[in-house]
């Protein structure tokens, strides 16, 4: 999978509003965010027989708990290569190579859901296009990332890459593993914001891509991104030594953002929920049983914490601590709910 994908999708940032209340703008920003959330998770568990099928799950023993360590590896080399790449490389070549890499698992998408076409499985190229036809979508996604990179195009396409990602990695985690993952993750978010800094300087390059690393929902739907999105996150946030960041500027971008990852990874859990925890499909056409809804509504309150968060404290914020354990405590309710106790629950 694409690597800076899920590794940059956890930077969330905002323009905070000087008064005390939520106006119309941001209202309709935070409104916008929660509905690509949404859509994205469930398009994810709507696929997961599919990517089942195709043999296009990342990890195939979904026991294997060194697969967190696996996993954990993939993102610090990219995140590292991410960095490098930011620091020396040119942001054109930087550019061309992600729009390839997106356009990539756009023909997976269109593969998985279409049917048309093949998708490799098994092996370093799991679930990569194998036939012409998801090829061809993928090099034309991947021109149009690259030549028209707007807001909406970029929504667009991180939705679909999303869902088909979020199966890809969640049907390659058990119980156990992918509690495990998300508290590992959560706890790397926060020190990678934080403390290290080093994720904000991701988001920062991230805006100058423009590529869908995240998901942007502008406060009016003229605003224009192809010159570039300025996340207002400046040099001494990167290198501050508590971690916080400045408050941006009032010429700062009138937008909100949220990483792909903190789609993802509620997705994931919800997904293996699903697959592997032996409960009743609730809602047969997601796979959901009620761990899986659980996991998804406890992600909601977690994204809505998260969103309060974004709207009284400007700045940069990890985004993975709220919304993980939103998306644990309602794993565990639903659990609950469906008569399976905790420790099973966590693969104990």
């Amino acid at each position: 999978m694409s690597e800076p994908t899920s590794d940059s999708a956890h930077e969330t940032t905002t323009q905070a509003d000087e008064s005390s209340g939520i106006g119309r703008p941001e209202l309709f920003g935070f409104g916008g965010l929660v509905v690509l959330w949404l859509v994205t998770v469930l398009g994810g568990m709507a696929l997961a027989e599919e990517v089942a099928a195709a043999s296009a799950v990342i990890f195939e023993d979904p026991d294997e708990v060194g697969n967190v360590g696996v996993f954990g590896l993939y993102l610090l080399v990219a995140t590292a290569v991410m960095l490098l790449g930011f620091r020396y490389a040119k942001l054109v070549h930087l550019r061309a190579v992600g729009a390839a890499i997106f356009g990539v698992f756009a023909g997976t998408f269109v593969a998985i859901v279409t049917g048309v076409g093949s998708v490799a499985g098994g092996g370093p190229l799991t679930g990569l296009p194998t036939s012409p036809a998801p090829i061809a979508v993928g090099l034309l996604v991947a021109v149009v990332l690259f030549v028209y990179p707007e807001w909406y195009v970029i929504d667009i396409a991180a939705v679909a890459l999303g869902a088909v990602i979020i199966p890809m990695l969640g049907l390659g985690f058990g119980p156990f593993p992918i509690v495990l993952l998300l508290v590992a993750w959560a706890a790397y978010d926060a020190y990678s914001v934080y403390v290290s800094g080093h994720m904000k300087e991701l988001a920062a390059g991230a805006g100058d891509l423009k590529l869908p690393l995240m998901f942007v929902v502008p406060h009016s739907l003229s605003y224009s991104m192809r010159d570039g999105l300025d996340l207002g996150i400046g040099e001494s946030d990167r290198g501050s030594p508590d971690g916080e960041a400045s408050r941006q500027s009032d010429t700062g971008p009138g937008v909100q953002l949220l990483g792909l990852g903190d789609a993802i990874i509620p997705g994931m859990l919800a997904v293996s929920a699903g697959a592997f925890l032996d409960a009743p499909a609730v809602v047969p056409a997601l796979n959901a049983n009620l761990p899986a809804l659980g996991a998804v509504a406890g992600g909601f309150l977690g994204m809505g914490a998260l969103l309060v968060l974004l709207h009284r404290v400007e700045g940069a914020h990890a985004g993975l601590p709220p919304l993980n354990a939103g998306v644990l405590l309602g794993y565990l309710v639903g659990a609950v709910a469906a008569g399976i106790p905790v420790t099973t629950a966590l693969g104990l």
